[in-house]
């Protein structure tokens, strides 16, 4: 038969069993020495144990049922917290650390976004990160995010970038990808696949956001849409979860259909063209001569070279000549504006207005 008392262990501080322990022997005037020999345990043991020096076992709280009547539940509980609060405590000691690396991040941000919950105390902030991260400490959070990470990232240099930032990112793009099923990388039928989705720049973003991605997840790539982030300088980046299975990010940084569908093809050239093992997060531009060769095969394969020479070479481009040539290679003007803007064929700006605004819903 057990004792009638509460079950319930929910200290603020940590408080060890043994302090109940001392105080029931009080209560019922039995010596440590008496309490000892009753447990079958040395003296030194009852003693780190009313200390809080030596672990309470299942095997402890069974045994302390038996001779102190008090559920083996209430002492399996209560050694539980105490070790948890004790961790915690230790935790809050990096308080001034974990408050300056919280900080570091977009948190304003993130939080609009839904990635994390705005906490009131920076300690419980930098927690909230490191659960949005996936990590267990900062420590474990750096050495994550700086180890090879297979990444090649499309970015723009007119700014430096930010590291939390980019991570935050990246991770907010991993996570959408891990919600995605997709059949085993198959090279052929992703190349085949791209070939088709120039076809797509043609159709409204309702129609086709859907289709790149369902069609890309078929062929073993995951294709995720992740909100911008400041200081991020990112456009795209894409990377190996593992030997079967390849993922795409992209954001929406200058919000127009013809950079979204140049990232996209960019990032699939690196994962074709690039060696599998070769970059990592650090590496933020990545290689020039692979950054040189997915810009060329992104190029060539939106508008062939062949087809571009000849129009190019045919005079000054107009509205009307710029729509009935993308529509002869089956792409959106937008797609041929940008070529010729980069290449300084038209002005930059010019014909701007065949491009699609785009803009992530509410």
């Amino acid at each position: 038969m057990t004792a009638d008392i509460p079950c319930a262990w929910r200290p603020d501080v940590p408080v060890a069993p043994g302090e109940t322990i001392r105080e029931i022997l009080a209560e019922r005037a039995i010596s440590q020495v008496d309490f000892a020999v009753r447990l079958g345990k040395s003296e030194k043991f009852v003693s780190q144990l009313i200390n809080g020096k030596a672990s309470l076992t299942h095997d402890t709280a069974i045994e302390l049922e038996r001779v102190l009547r008090v559920p083996s539940s209430f002492w399996n509980n209560a050694e539980s917290t105490y070790r948890d609060l004790l961790a915690r405590q230790r935790d809050r000691t990096h308080h001034a650390e974990k408050t300056k690396w919280a900080k570091s991040f977009p948190l304003k941000e993130m939080e609009s976004h839904g990635w994390i919950a705005r906490e009131t105390g920076p300690a419980d902030q930098a927690d909230e990160l490191l659960s949005f991260f996936g990590t267990s400490s900062i420590d474990a959070y750096q050495g994550y995010w700086a180890s090879e990470r297979r990444l090649a990232a499309r970015m723009s240099t007119v700014s430096a970038a930010e590291i939390p930032a980019i991570t935050a990112w990246l991770r907010a793009g991993e996570i959408e990808a891990e919600k995605v099923r997709t059949e085993s990388f198959n090279e052929k039928n992703f190349r085949r696949l791209l070939n088709d989705m120039r076809g797509a720049t043609l159709l409204p973003v309702t129609e086709w956001r859907h289709l790149l991605a369902e069609r890309c997840a078929q062929v073993g790539v995951v294709v995720v849409f992740v909100p911008d982030l400041p200081k991020t300088r990112c456009f795209a980046v894409s990377w190996w979860a593992s030997r079967t299975r390849a993922i795409i990010q992209i954001g929406l940084r200058y919000k127009t259909d013809d950079h979204l569908w140049f990232s996209f093809f960019h990032e699939a050239g690196h994962l074709l063209l690039d060696d599998r093992q070769r970059s990592g997060i650090s590496d933020l531009d990545g290689d020039s001569a692979a950054e040189e060769r997915a810009n060329r095969f992104a190029a060539d394969l939106l508008i062939p070279p062949e087809e571009y020479a000849a129009f190019t070479a045919a005079g000054q481009p107009s509205k009307a000549s710029v729509r009935v040539f993308a529509q002869s290679i089956g792409v959106a003007p937008s797609i041929v504006v940008a070529r010729l803007q980069k290449d300084k064929v038209v002005p930059p700006g010019s014909m701007n207005d065949l491009k699609t605004r785009l803009e992530w819903a509410k």
